[in-house]
């Protein structure tokens, strides 16, 4: 975007600065971009899709458990992600979700 190298030492709060962007904003473009991805994926038959909705055998290590890339689709969307299968699947209402819990999280602050 800004063709900041990471050598040059600036702290995020500077290249945000920089770009003309707030934290808030970029959050908010993240998660669009993340909801729309999981979409993307849901609708077609593809390897990342298999993975995504795969298990790995075998033990879990010791400590808290890794918050998983479906998990924070679920706290996103503020729906189960049984719910969040079904919907995606159809593009416009996925869309329409999208769009809403965008306007939500607009609301918030």
């Amino acid at each position: 975007m800004a063709r900041i190298s990471w050598k040059e030492k600036k702290k995020n709060k500077e290249v945000l600065e920089e770009i003309g962007l707030k934290h808030t904003e970029l959050l908010k473009t993240i998660k669009t971009r993340q909801l729309a991805y999981y979409g993307h994926i849901r609708r077609h038959q593809s390897l990342q899709k298999s993975i995504m909705e795969g298990k790995i055998n075998g033990k879990r290590q010791r400590g808290r458990k890794r918050k998983s890339w479906l998990g924070n689709i679920e706290e996103t969307t503020t729906r189960r992600i049984n719910e969040c299968c079904e919907v995606a699947l159809n593009r416009e209402e996925w869309r329409r979700t999208i769009a809403s819990n965008l306007w939500q999280e607009t609301e918030q602050r």
